[in-house]
């Protein structure tokens, strides 16, 4: 789930949903892996819509990774549905389309991934004009930043330029302490459980590794007013990944906004996160 801010750079009111905005749209896009052999074997299918109005999509599409090509880059394919089907894990061939020049080319750069479209090959029928895409994007662990540029065909006249990047509100997020225990699952009898580790994460979407004496590196991840929830039912989330298998998911719990304190206990590990500063009606933590 990307927590993402856009800003319009240039465009016309006439153009752009994001030109009549005095500052910045807030987005959500939920990217998850689905399984459609047909399309390949590394599938994801991608849902955006604005911040807290999860049922108004604004776009879906499927996104098929190619293996690697010959020049070292690899190759996303995008598929968009031609119906609204309820469940995309059972399209087939026939449910989808797709613009073979809006395919995305990404290379790799250190723990990155940057690339986007090829010049003049996305093009975008239906306005008062022939137009062209031009997507850049940069991946990584936690990281999605996006431009998007549309630029008249006939003479390569920029007509609207929009920025993503990650949204994060300092300025109201909450600091916390967390406690890591851990309990060696091998020990006769009945072991002990010693503490491991301690981190501290905002509830802004903060992030911390640690490892444990096994070898194991986890990510642990903290979510507070910055979840795509409906008004009235915010909530602390907290949420434990494996670090090295593309973040599967390995435990995650929630509580009340307002809570004391949120964890996480899956026997052989335990996980207790608790405020550095307690929420008065004085002081903020």
């Amino acid at each position: 789930m990307y927590d993402i801010s856009e800003e319009l750079i240039t465009g016309e009111p006439s153009d752009s949903p994001l030109a009549s905005l005095a500052d910045q749209e807030r987005v959500q896009v939920n990217v998850r892996r689905i399984p459609l052999p047909w399309l390949g074997s590394h599938v994801l299918y991608v849902e955006e819509y604005l911040y807290d109005e999860p049922f108004e999509r604004r776009r879906r599409v499927l996104l098929s990774i190619e293996p690697l090509q010959a020049d070292g880059t690899l190759r996303v394919r995008q598929f968009t549905r031609k119906a609204d089907i309820g469940n995309p894990a059972t399209l087939s061939a026939d449910d989808v389309e797709s613009v073979a020049g809006c395919d995305l080319y990404l290379h790799r750069d250190g723990s990155q991934f940057r690339g986007g479209t090829r010049d003049h090959q996305c093009l975008q029928d239906g306005g008062r004009e022939p137009r062209w895409l031009d997507y850049r994007v940069v991946i990584g662990d936690g990281l999605f930043w996006y431009r998007k540029r549309t630029l008249s065909v006939a003479h390569d006249e920029l007509r609207e330029e929009i920025a993503g990047f990650p949204h994060v509100d300092l300025e109201q997020a909450r600091l916390f302490s967390c406690g890591i225990s851990w309990t060696p699952q091998n020990a006769k009898g009945r072991p002990a459980r010693r503490p491991l580790d301690s981190v501290d994460l905002h509830d802004r979407g903060g992030r911390a590794r640690f490892r444990t004496p096994d070898g194991r590196e986890l990510q642990l991840e903290l979510h507070g007013r910055d979840w795509p929830l409906s008004a009235g039912r915010e909530s602390l989330v907290l949420i434990l990944t494996d670090a090295r298998a593309s973040g599967d998911s390995v435990a995650s719990s929630w509580t009340s906004l307002d809570a004391a304190r949120v964890g996480i206990d899956i026997g052989w590990l335990a996980i207790d996160c608790a405020p550095v500063v307690s929420e008065t009606g004085e002081q903020k933590s």
